[in-house]
């Protein structure tokens, strides 16, 4: 699983990709969790996990000392020099949602702006399910906007597109995403409070 992740994610990041799995997947023993990974079997993956962009590594559940240090042997013989790095595509801008990892393009369709009413919830799933352009656009124009959004945010799976003509309530949805949003520049804010939203909150700026 961990493999199929960086494979996807390393054509779209220039910077280094953590590897930290599970020593395996968890089996039941009575009232515990095994995990069946040995040291060695563990350690055995550093290369494939290297050759699809792994440059940090760790171990996660079921790691004990000695998956440790047959890890740390298995990074120490890698010569990294030897993997080139992915080709990044300049057109592709990775987003991210609660739980998912989106890519979108300059031109990305948002769909209809919607608003952060009692229904967002619904409009959420509904514009994810019948409009499936892969962005959805919410804008947050009151301060009781915060509180609806906040509530449902999680539900938001596409790349989100976060709009608002006034910069504190911006910057306070920003706060509470638990994503990466984008600008689409449909409203004019200063690019010096745009700028510090990039570096604060990683607002990507279209």
């Amino acid at each position: 699983m961990i493999l199929e992740q960086l494979e996807r994610l390393a054509p779209y990041t220039s910077v280094p990709l953590i590897a930290k799995p599970n020593a395996g997947l968890p089996q039941q023993s009575g009232d515990r969790a095994v995990y069946p990974c040995s040291p060695e079997e563990f350690a055995a993956h550093v290369p494939g996990l290297a050759r699809a962009g792994g440059r940090i590594f760790g171990g996660c559940c079921g790691t004990t000392a000695a998956h440790i240090a047959a890890l740390k042997a298995a990074v120490d013989g890698m010569d990294f020099s030897a993997f080139s790095p992915a080709s990044l595509d300049p057109d592709v801008i990775p987003c991210a949602s609660e739980k998912e990892a989106r890519f979108i393009t300059p031109d990305v369709d948002v769909g209809e702006t919607i608003s952060c009413t009692p229904d967002l919830l619904e409009d959420i799933l509904e514009a994810e399910e019948n409009t499936p352009q892969g962005a959805l656009k919410i804008a947050v124009l009151e301060e009781d906007d915060l509180d609806i959004f906040a509530e449902n945010q999680y539900a938001v799976k596409d790349a989100l597109c976060l709009f608002s003509d006034v910069p504190e309530l911006l910057e306070r949805a920003l706060r509470l995403y638990q994503g990466r949003a984008f600008w689409d520049g449909t409203e004019t804010l200063d690019p010096a409070f745009l700028e510090e939203m990039r570096r604060k909150y990683g607002l990507i700026v279209l």
